[in-house]
């Protein structure tokens, strides 16, 4: 079983930036490298962070950290609780990093492994894995005073029995409702895990506060289990997640199963659970820990970390045939497996832009200098060529500074550029990505955990459509 864990691990966080200019006709990569922010972790700041991150209007950048902050209550070990902090930038390409809250472990939440989510009054929205009434986790908001000060407020604090526990996804809002889902609880043992495989939640804003649903229970069996990534809904209000394991519990899958993608249906009657795919490993893949994306057809795009034709992970397509309310078939297309010098085992979610997908791999690439002297991951692109997808590693992770085995994605906003002379109708698209582990050689590993969170790398990337010369 695969959990997020945070580590105690001080002064071994920084936040850098990459530009790399890519034009679409010719495929080439100069990398120039910025610190923008490096975390001191202590009472004052926060470290480790793990999820992804979130943009307002104005350009600044949100997230949190695992740990940090001055209060250690979130372990028998001592470990910080973590912070919710503000990246603003500013004059020179300079950034100012504020931290907005800082956890105590107790029923505020801690360990916040899971990106943020910002509404249109700018408050953000994430999960913390312990902490909160029954220390079991937490759905909290932070919110903005207008003096420039922030507010923290648990939304919901999860029991471990049949509500849910240990939240590590990004929740998602819809109509003033949250989503989400939990790692375990649901009352089902699984797996040797007791409490249950995982559930997916609902949480309804009222008078006296919040109130839970859970609109459905994992069991392990061709549902799933285990779930880390965040849901996304199609127009008709239907909800869509991965799970990492369960499905299909045979072959190289058993006994836990290679995991699924699926559908939780709103009916007239109320929620069902309909498996779109249930991954095999051989060809297709196995283990989707990232999200999923919806082009404007309907179709589903997301990746699995392993298995596949070259053993290293997918990308994939679950292709819509309905009749518009999200009922109807499905079928899966592979559209790319990984090899290993291209990347290796893809962790997070994909975003496009035009016709090009962008992503991360956690392992992989030309780098070097990770566990046993191993490539470090990647920053991909892949491009509709018409005759299939072509991959174009963008940045492969080393233990030079810059961040290694990258869990989260990227994220993209249009920006001008003046970096060179570009045609009529040109755009320029920046990629910010997070890379959850330090390349530092003073950063200690800790071994108790099989995913070390240790820093955070902030890569951007320019991405240049071009008009045809004339």
């Amino acid at each position: 079983m695969r959990t997020r864990a945070v580590v105690s691990v001080l002064g071994c966080c920084l936040i850098a930036l990459f530009i790399t200019m890519i034009c679409s006709s010719v495929a080439q990569a100069a990398i120039e490298e910025t610190v923008l922010y490096s975390f001191a972790g202590g009472a004052s700041d926060g470290m480790l962070p793990v999820g992804g991150l979130v943009a307002d209007a104005s350009g600044n950048l949100y997230g949190a950290t695992g740990a940090g902050g001055g209060y250690g209550n979130c372990s028998p070990f001592g470990e910080t609780c973590g912070v919710v902090f503000e990246l603003a930038p500013g004059a020179n390409n300079s950034w100012t990093e504020t931290v907005l809250y800082t956890f105590t472990g107790r029923q505020d939440g801690g360990e916040p492994l899971a990106g943020l989510t910002i509404d249109s009054k700018g408050n953000l929205y994430g999960t913390t894995a312990v902490g909160g009434e029954h220390g079991l986790g937490t759905v909290f908001e932070v919110s903005p005073n207008g003096d420039g000060s922030w507010t923290e407020s648990v939304l919901y604090s999860f029991s471990g029995g049949s509500d849910g526990s240990y939240p590590q996804s990004t929740p998602a809002i819809r109509n003033g409702v949250i989503y989400g889902m939990t790692y375990a609880g649901g009352g089902n043992s699984c797996l040797g895990a007791p409490s249950g495989c995982g559930v997916i939640y609902q949480l309804t804003p009222g008078q006296s506060g919040w109130t839970e649903s859970v609109l459905y229970r994992f069991t392990n069996g061709a549902d799933g289990a285990f779930p880390y990534a965040n849901v996304v809904f199609d127009p008709y209000g239907n909800l869509y997640g991965t799970t990492t394991q369960g499905g299909y519990l045979q072959g190289n899958c058993a006994p836990y199963g290679c995991g699924n993608v699926f559908q939780l249906f709103h009916g007239k009657s109320g929620w069902t659970l309909n498996t779109l795919h249930s991954f095999t490993y051989d060809t297709d893949g196995s283990s989707p820990f990232g999200g999923l994306l919806f082009d404007s057809k309907g179709n589903l795009y997301g990746t699995a970390s392993g298995g596949g034709g070259g053993y290293s992970g997918t990308v994939f397509e679950l292709e819509y045939a309905g009749k518009g309310t999200g009922s109807g078939s499905w079928s899966f297309n592979l559209l790319y497996s990984f090899s290993g010098p291209d990347g290796q085992a893809p962790e997070s979610g994909l975003v496009s832009h035009g016709n090009m997908f962008f992503g991360t791999t956690y392992g992989g690439g030309s780098g070097s200098g990770c566990l046993f002297g191993a490539p470090c991951g990647t920053v991909f692109m892949l491009t509709s060529s018409g005759k299939g997808w072509e991959e174009t590693v963008l940045h492969s992770f080393s233990a030079n500074g810059d961040g290694v085995n990258p869990e989260s994605g990227v994220i993209v906003g249009k920006m001008l550029s003046t970096a060179r002379p570009t045609p009529v109708d040109s755009t320029a698209t920046a990629l910010f990505t997070p890379s959850p582990h330090s390349s530092r050689p003073d950063c200690p590993r800790d071994n108790r955990f099989e995913r070390k969170m240790i820093s955070l790398t902030i890569l951007r990337f320019l991405v240049f459509s071009e008009a045809s010369p004339q």
